[in-house]
């Protein structure tokens, strides 16, 4: 660009500022909140720049699974952080883990398979699996994405048929396409899930439905017998994470 259309642009852009009627701080302060988040955000990012495990940002000269285990340590220290530093509000939380720089495995354990749980689960449900997921004593996954079918919920393929002699539902995924395919923190970090598969109940369809399954023992992190679990590996996108 010229010196000359340089100057135009700005000329011209300080002709357009110059008509509007608000300040540029109401703008911010519309756009980011009021005086005390801004200062309250200004402090967590301080904290963060200053941390030596959170403040990484070379995550982009690792390879998928150095920066799966890089990860990891952040987020032990991502939880010591927040509980050093009192941040309890979502909010906060959720903007904490944007300046981290990269998705985690835990992602879809926040934003997914806990608003499940609450929304999902009755009351006797809640109160049981509620706290040990806000306190990730479970860590979960949303299992719905499968090979051969991502958002076509109705087309889903793996089935739970309900079997009354052992009052159990019998998840299975029949073919290659039927496989979940995808879901974030399956490949190794959840150890339970939010499967969804249609259901068959007295011989008859009820339908897609939630069904909250164990994978991994809690003590040894083993899969579980019946189930086959894997990282689908390299991708060109989410290298931090364990798609599984």
């Amino acid at each position: 660009m010229s010196k000359e259309l340089a100057n135009v642009a700005i000329e011209r852009l300080a002709a357009e500022r110059a008509t509007a009627t608000f300040t540029t701080e109401a703008c911010v302060d519309l756009v980011l909140g009021t005086k005390a988040w801004q200062a309250r955000m200004a402090y967590l990012r301080s904290l963060i720049e200053a941390h030596p495990v959170l403040s990484d940002r070379d995550m982009m000269y690792r390879n998928h699974q150095e920066r799966y285990s890089f990860v990891l340590r952040k987020i032990r220290a991502l939880v010591s952080f927040l509980q050093e530093h009192q941040v309890t509000d979502a909010k906060e939380r959720d903007y904490v883990c944007d300046l981290l720089g990269e998705p985690l495995p835990i992602d879809v354990h926040r934003g997914m398979f806990v608003p499940m749980l609450e929304t999902q689960m009755d009351d006797e449900q809640r109160d049981y699996w509620l706290p040990l997921a806000r306190e990730a004593k479970i860590l979960g996954c949303y299992a719905q994405t499968e090979l051969g079918h991502g958002s076509n919920v109705q087309a889903v393929e793996t089935t739970a048929i309900y079997d009354a002699t052992t009052e159990e539902f019998v998840l299975h995924s029949p073919t290659l396409t039927s496989r979940k395919w995808w879901p974030g923190g399956l490949g190794k970090t959840a150890n339970h899930a939010i499967v969804i598969a249609r259901l068959t109940l007295n011989g008859k369809d009820r339908g897609v439905q939630a069904f909250l399954v164990p994978l991994r023992d809690l003590t040894t992190h083993a899969t579980l017998p019946g189930l086959e679990i894997g990282d689908i590996g390299p991708k060109i996108g989410f290298q931090s994470v364990d798609n599984g």
